[in-house]
């Protein structure tokens, strides 16, 4: 059985931290520095279940193996990791004393509160699911760890903690919005080299422009005829091209981008099933729901509950 760790669990870091700061049950921002030591008794070789969700950067250290969803990771210097509510994580091994890490662990509602827009933030499953680690480089590594120090200076500021909260909130969409930008980057260089030797010159570009066209327009358009017609090329031959480059057909490339938001706005925005299914450009709630149902194996409401 997994223990489940939530926001009095979190706060434990505190004892093994250099520098430490939280916001009542808020959120809390941790920095753990080689030599610190006492890591690895906190984090357990047992399996522990995230009850918030817990952002880490590791910024230096020896490797680290983790499993996340019975999915095995090695962290190394620029690693970082995304753990959500209901995840379950297990230390495969015991922590070196030589990692420098960086951890943000915010509480469910605090992450619902934050003002994200979905649009903005929605990346099409480059590895038909998302990623819990992703590594970065030293120069990306170096801006994520603003942020977190960011949220950690407003922590100790001598402001009431409704401020604080306010603060924090728009500190960490400027976070998601940066991981955004950096995960466009990753798309961008797939999209080359899944084309590279696949197709060349014009060809290569269709496929880069459908895939901008897709970013641009799959909330409102779910259609390969709208996505050939701005392209000047016929669908036959865009779905040609598209699945010819990426393996994946054009209309696999439209669902996913529409699966991704449609996940999005049921877990976090807030909004009600037919909201969300207008806000996608259903004509009916349960349009949306045998599309979402088709495509996951779930209805909109079993998937608002797992």
């Amino acid at each position: 059985m997994e223990k489940l760790i939530e926001f009095s669990n979190a706060a434990k870091l505190q004892t093994v931290a250099s520098d430490y700061s939280q916001i009542d049950d808020s959120y809390l921002f941790s920095h753990i520095t080689p030599g610190s030591g006492g890591l690895s008794k906190l984090l357990v070789p047992a399996p522990l279940k995230l009850g918030g969700t817990l952002l880490l950067l590791m910024r230096e250290g020896s490797q680290v193996t983790i499993e996340i969803n019975l999915e095995e990771f090695t962290l190394g210097p620029g690693s970082f990791v995304s753990i959500f509510p209901g995840n379950i994580v297990k230390i495969k091994d015991s922590i070196p004393d030589d990692v420098d890490i960086y951890a943000l662990y915010f509480d469910l509602k605090f992450a619902q509160d934050i003002n994200i827009n979905l649009t903005a933030i929605s990346i099409p499953p480059l590895l038909q699911k998302p990623q819990n680690v992703v590594d970065f480089t030293q120069e990306e590594s170096d801006l994520l760890a603003r942020y977190f120090e960011l949220m950690h200076l407003n922590n100790l500021e001598g402001m009431n903690n409704q401020l604080k909260r306010s603060i924090a909130g728009s500190l960490a969409a400027a976070l998601f919005y940066q991981l955004v930008e950096f995960y466009h980057r990753r798309l961008a260089g797939m999209i080359d080299k899944q084309t590279e030797g696949n197709v060349t010159g014009r060809r290569h570009d269709y496929v880069r422009d459908f895939i901008k066209l897709v970013h641009l327009h799959y909330v409102k358009e779910r259609s390969v005829a709208f996505y050939a017609d701005k392209l000047f090329i016929s669908p036959k031959y865009l779905s040609l091209l598209v699945k010819e480059a990426t393996g994946r057909s054009a209309a696999k490339w439209i669902d996913d981008f529409v699966l991704m938001e449609a996940k999005n706005m049921l877990r976090f925005s807030g909004k009600n099933i037919q909201q969300v299914a207008y806000a996608l450009n259903f004509p009916t709630q349960s349009s949306f729901g045998k599309y979402f149902k088709h495509l996951t194996g779930m209805s909109p409401t079993e998937y608002q509950k797992s």
